[in-house]
């Protein structure tokens, strides 16, 4: 997958789902997304 059809995947999705994307990748490698 290139990073423009990642993107593209990303722009196709709702808020929930990517909510819940950011979410899981936060777990996986045991970090958060807030800002600094």
């Amino acid at each position: 997958m290139t990073k423009e059809q990642f993107i593209d995947e990303i722009k196709s999705m709702s808020v929930l789902d990517l909510a819940d994307i950011v979410k899981a990748i936060e777990e996986e490698f045991g970090v958060s997304a807030a800002p600094m």
